[in-house]
């Protein structure tokens, strides 16, 4: 088991890697300073609703491969809610202690534009307040909502 969990770290990181370099070179041939960038044609939005780590590096890893083959021209939100609200809570206020890979992962994710919401709705009933959420992720009135807002944006919806 250890060693499929190895392969999967590999596997993701490979990913999230080559997302990197695509990236890069995207970013380079956006030509000259102070051009608008319009928003992206490729958008998807994902449920995240578990809290196990398993599932959440599955996550992780489709939207690193999502910014992969759209050349990193994707606009892509991550809306947690329910027990996966606990992604984005901090260490010391978080009782599920996600190994350091995971929050790395969010880390750069972040840095490439992903976005990670946090359902307010599911923040008051398991009383986390605003200042424990890590840096990366915002506020949004309700998961299940911004899910029916963000599709009516033409995102595509991807539940795991």
């Amino acid at each position: 088991m250890a060693q499929a969990k190895n392969h999967s770290r590999r596997h993701f990181m490979e990913g999230l890697a080559a997302a990197a370099g695509v990236g890069a070179l995207a970013v380079a041939g956006q030509g000259k300073a102070g051009d608008m960038l319009e928003p992206s044609k490729n958008k998807a939005v994902y449920q995240l609703n578990k809290s196990d780590a398993a599932y959440i590096l599955d996550i992780l890893h489709s939207a690193a491969t999502v910014l992969q083959h759209f050349n990193n021209d994707a606009d892509i939100v991550i809306d947690c809610f329910g027990p996966g609200i606990w992604l984005l809570v901090k260490t010391e206020k978080n009782h599920h202690h996600y190994e350091k890979f995971i929050m790395e992962q969010v880390q750069s994710l972040s840095m490439y534009g992903v976005v990670f919401n946090a359902c307010e709705q599911t923040m008051k009933t398991v009383k986390i307040d605003k200042a424990s959420l890590i840096p990366e992720a915002k506020p949004v009135f309700s998961g299940a909502v911004d899910l029916i807002i963000l599709q009516q944006k033409g995102y595509a919806y991807i539940s795991w």
